[in-house]
């Protein structure tokens, strides 16, 4: 039995180390040897050709043995248990400068398949020329009735499988593409004309050069989608525990709900009682989250499975993200997204300070329902039932005072109420794809405040704090608030102690009894409120599922400002919304760690 891992997991947060998806190095001529164990062979070709949409015989070669080793990982992996994925790409003396020049354009190195059957690489080829590849171990001709773009494989009938549009030539010499790392030569007689390096590939990943990055087979990331003329009510938690809910209490034709985790009553309750008065309901949740999945997680989905709900978990292959990391839900024409997880601590009020924000928009509700579809029906997920029959739970089982009977509900109080609904114009951001540039584009065009609430950050190169850091030294005034958590608190010290000299404000909270602990992650930028759950490092950016709202409102913007200042102070009253210029003075003697005053609680 499984112990609720189909991938290689590090026990940290999801999303709390950076891991690359940056594509190969494009390295032109220059010559960066691998060490390889293997045999140095050439092999005579003869041009066989599958026409797009068609397969043809193919000679039956051995396949990949995956025995390169790895190229050497960058230090944000080196010694994690999980595979780096590749270095970041460079470009370097290729003379594959565009897109009409011969060059090696994607690769398929690591299928989900028996010894990588079905590996391809796609070329583009002049149709004249005496082509040939090499990765300085195996050599194999190019057929000479392959021009343009075209994909070369050893196994041309499994690689059409994965293409479309595109002729698959078959290479009958033996040039295996190592997933655990490789370097490919493209050469015109002896001339070698392009060059990509690559690390260790995730399975099912391909790159592109127009992409620049590895991505699973079948994701396409999806662009920002902006909606204007809308209405916002924003929120926190743990004051306003109802907000979450009471969507799912009103429903009367769908409940699409997405989570890491699902482990609170309150809401399988909802669920259920939705369900039972004929709504559609549907959820979807991470299968192996960090720590494994927890039996109250367990509880809950037997519950749902149990009255008929369907619960898929994102537990297949090849998996298209590291962890289905998004906290979101659609119940009918509305749409709710959230930092928090659907469990006690989070969405019950039990513990975090998390934001969150509820829009009666049929329009953003329609994108984020298409999100969830796309989610929820690819190959990459099971039906619950088939995923319990072969998994490992762990921990306790759930609250059952997590309900409305037993012990306090929400031990905190609530200090700030949802606002109104405030007109907003909003913009749907979505990682794999957009989520941390357009962030890191709304900070660099701040004029006037950057207020940033994260538990913990990539460090200070990390590409966000970059961009605060950037903001801050051009006048912005700008604000960074961390977690205080006892696992938080040395790193996150030793980040405000190394941007001490630097204009940009860095604090780590003290709660004072008014939340358990920072969990939030959301930013005002000027009128620009981004609420979600976005980590802020590669991992999260370029891997896993997020799901974002950037609200622009000032009133939304306000709002959370308010709450920003409070939890900067450590207090718990209303304070001044302005913000820009003074909220450092106004923060003398303040419960919290200032970048220049290091001293925890």
């Amino acid at each position: 039995m499984r112990s609720s891992s189909r991938r290689s997991r590090r026990s940290d947060p999801p999303g709390s180390t950076a891991d690359d998806t940056a594509g190969p190095r494009r390295i032109g001529s220059v010559v960066f040897p691998v060490l390889v164990v293997a045999v140095l062979t050439t092999l005579a070709l003869t041009a066989a050709v599958v026409p797009a949409g068609t397969v043809s015989p193919a000679t039956p070669i051995a396949a990949s043995s995956d025995a390169a080793t790895p190229i050497a990982a960058s230090s944000d992996t080196a010694g994690s248990d999980v595979p780096p994925n590749t270095l970041h790409p460079v470009l370097t003396d290729s003379n594959a400068s565009s897109t009409e020049d011969p060059g090696i354009v994607e690769l398929y190195p690591n299928p989900v398949a028996e010894g990588n059957r079905g590996e391809y690489l796609v070329v583009r080829l002049p149709p004249s020329g005496n082509w040939s590849l090499s990765d300085g171990y195996h050599e194999v001709e190019v057929p000479p009735a392959a021009n343009g773009t075209v994909a070369l494989s050893m196994k041309p009938e499994l690689a059409a499988a994965h293409l479309e549009g595109i002729d698959v030539h078959a290479l009958e010499g033996h040039f295996p593409l190592a997933a655990a790392g490789d370097r490919i030569e493209l050469r015109n007689d002896d001339e070698v004309v392009d060059v990509v390096e690559y690390g260790r590939v995730r399975e099912g990943h391909r790159w592109r050069a127009e992409w620049g990055e590895w991505r699973p087979d079948g994701y396409e990331p999806r662009s920002p989608k902006p909606v204007s003329d809308t209405t916002v009510t924003p929120f926190v938690l743990p004051d306003s525990p109802s907000v979450p809910v009471d969507p799912l209490e009103t429903a009367e034709e769908r409940v699409l709900l997405a989570g890491y985790t699902v482990e609170s009553d309150r809401v399988v309750d909802r669920l259920v009682a939705a369900h039972e008065r004929g709504v559609e309901v549907r959820v979807l949740i991470e299968g192996t989250p960090v720590g494994g999945f927890q039996k109250g997680g367990a509880d809950a989905a037997d519950r749902l499975d149990e009255a008929g709900i369907d619960v898929r978990v994102l537990d297949g292959d090849p998996d298209r993200f590291r962890f289905h990391h998004a906290k979101y839900a659609v119940a009918d024409d509305r749409a709710l997204v959230l930092t928090e997880n659907w469990k006690r601590s989070g969405t019950g009020g039990g513990s975090n300070r998390g934001w969150g924000v509820l829009t009666d928009d049929d329009a953003i509700a329609a994108e984020i329902a298409t999100l969830f579809w796309n989610d929820a029906t690819a190959e990459d997920t099971r039906d619950w039932a088939s995923f319990r029959a072969d998994t490992t739970f762990h921990g306790p089982p759930s609250d059952p005072t997590d309900g409305s009977g037993g012990k306090r509900e929400r031990p905190y109080p609530s200090r700030f109420e949802p606002s109104s609904p405030a007109p907003a114009d909003v913009e749907l951001l979505t990682a794999p794809g957009n989520a941390a540039a357009r962030i890191v584009a709304r900070i660099d065009a701040a004029d006037d405040r950057v207020l940033a609430v994260v538990p913990r950050t990539g460090g200070p190169d990390e590409r966000i704090v970059r961009a605060l850091r950037r903001a801050a030294d051009r006048g912005v005034d700008t604000h960074l608030l961390l977690s205080g958590e006892w696992y938080d608190r040395e790193e996150n010290r030793e980040l405000a102690e190394t941007l001490a000299d630097e204009p940009i404000d860095v604090a780590v909270a003290d709660p004072r009894g008014r939340y358990g602990k920072v969990h939030a992650k959301g930013l005002v930028i000027d009128d620009t409120a981004v609420v979600g759950s976005l980590n802020w490092n590669e991992q999260a950016a370029t891997e896993n599922r997020e799901v974002l709202l950037a609200v622009e409102s000032p009133d939304v913007a306000d709002f959370y400002a308010r709450t920003y200042a409070a939890d900067w102070r450590g207090g718990g009253v209303h304070l001044p919304v302005g913000l820009v210029g003074g909220l450092v003075a106004s923060l003398a003697g303040a419960g919290v760690v200032a970048r220049r005053r290091v001293a925890f609680a």
